[in-house]
């Protein structure tokens, strides 16, 4: 993790990776999953992805453009998981779900490398932004493999993401616990 960041937004960022986890573990655990189950599983995932990373944006107002393009990016999966849900179909969710993996796959791996030394949680973005971005570019490939396979890409990428997130988090979290004790 590097130096000691106290102020990082650890709370946002373990709220993203349980969204991640429960996600990914659903993908893994459910046996035979519907289409019905890949829209509602689908779209809830990339709309609650967008929703997790926007408390994100109050803790990069410091950072330039970090803020900015975080919000293209939570713009992008709220908006992918609200059309996935709408249009209620798998090639819904491929369209959607390609497109904004692969803009917020780009979008973490442009952020990481300017501003990894400075903001905490781009220095997950490398990790995140790829395999973000290998998901979706995998969706159309998978998509005439079936359900099973949309979710395991979709899943394997929000695994990851939960794992290196979560692990970044705590590491914040307990950082900012010594800088705390070490003030009183």
């Amino acid at each position: 993790m590097g130096a000691s960041n106290p102020g990082a937004p650890w709370g946002p960022m373990l709220v993203r990776s349980a969204v991640a986890a429960v996600y990914g573990v659903l993908t893994i655990f459910w046996q035979e999953p519907t289409e019905p189950v890949l829209v509602v599983a689908g779209g809830t995932y990339l709309l609650l992805t967008g929703v997790a990373l926007w408390p994100m944006l109050a803790a990069a107002r410091d950072h330039g453009r970090v803020r900015a393009v975080l919000l293209v990016e939570a713009a992008a999966y709220v908006l992918a998981g609200a059309a996935t849900l709408i249009f209620a179909s798998a090639e819904a969710f491929r369209v959607a779900a390609a497109a904004a993996l692969i803009l917020g796959g780009v979008l973490e791996i442009l952020l990481w490398v300017r501003n990894r030394a400075s903001f905490l949680p781009a220095r997950d973005w490398l990790i995140t932004g790829a395999a973000a971005l290998t998901a979706g570019i995998l969706v159309p490939v998978v998509y005439e493999l079936g359900v099973r396979a949309l979710l395991g890409v979709t899943g394997g990428a929000a695994i990851i993401t939960a794992v290196i997130v979560v692990i970044s988090a705590l590491g914040a979290r307990h950082d900012s616990r010594a800088a705390t004790a070490g003030r009183a």
